[in-house]
């Protein structure tokens, strides 16, 4: 896929990519090319085009980006669908223990170990147009794949020693802060869901909202400042 194709893409669907440097663009498109021949393309109802491999790709990027792509060594293929589908049957949520059975809307999945993503096409290109709506499928779905480099979705990545420590002690107290009815959390309330998605969802605030949480959330988004090696918050 040439160069020129992965800018175009980029300049009109990628919002995010705005608000970089020139050097952190530069990174952004070679990383993105990168991960386009790194990864296995199928579409489901849908033609993957080159416009669809960069966005994808570009977005995927954003938690990388200070570092390369080997987080995401275990992202072997991603399945793009137009729209999104929808999902019956038990599952956590919305509130910290308890489960529902109400259908959901399902714009994104990630499998576990070397198991394919799935996105929905229609998702992917208004998040990624829109960041202030505080939503990312892309980075969202990356994430769980980066929490499960340990073999678990439980919204711990795979740290050791004392940033192990640090990190499990401030996803513990974020999650068990409440706000009162009159603050405004920057995190969706599907973050409650469980750990997993907790850490999924505060990886896409912290690229999308990222002054939002440093102001609701200083010690979470510090700690995903140390995680990514990025501070978006400072980008403007």
């Amino acid at each position: 896929m040439g160069a020129d194709a992965i800018a175009d893409a980029v300049r009109h669907n990628v919002a995010l990519a705005q608000r970089l440097s020139p050097d952190e663009h530069t990174r952004l498109l070679e990383l993105t090319a990168e991960l386009i021949d790194g990864i296995s393309w199928e579409g489901v109802g849908i033609e993957v085009t080159d416009e669809i491999k960069a966005t994808i790709a570009a977005n995927a990027v954003f938690p990388v980006l200070a570092h390369d792509l080997y987080p995401y060594r275990t992202v072997r293929a991603v399945i793009v669908r137009p729209r999104a589908t929808r999902s019956s049957g038990l599952r956590s949520g919305p509130a910290p223990g308890t489960v529902t059975d109400r259908p959901m809307v399902v714009d994104g999945e990630a499998s576990a170990r070397s198991g394919p993503l799935a996105l929905s096409w229609n998702s992917v290109v208004y998040d990624s147009r829109h960041p202030q709506r505080g939503r990312n499928v892309v980075i969202h779905e990356f994430a769980h794949k980066i929490d499960m480099l340990d073999g678990d979705a439980d919204g711990v990545p795979p740290l050791r020693g004392d940033e192990l420590a640090h990190w499990v002690q401030t996803i513990d107290d974020e999650w068990d802060r409440e706000f009162d009815d009159d603050q405004d959390d920057a995190l969706d309330p599907y973050a409650f869901s469980n750990h997993a998605e907790f850490f999924a969802v505060a990886t896409e605030t912290f690229f999308c909202l990222p002054s939002d949480l440093a102001a609701a959330r200083p010690r979470l988004y510090a700690a995903l400042r140390d995680l990514y090696g990025q501070d978006p918050a400072a980008r403007g």
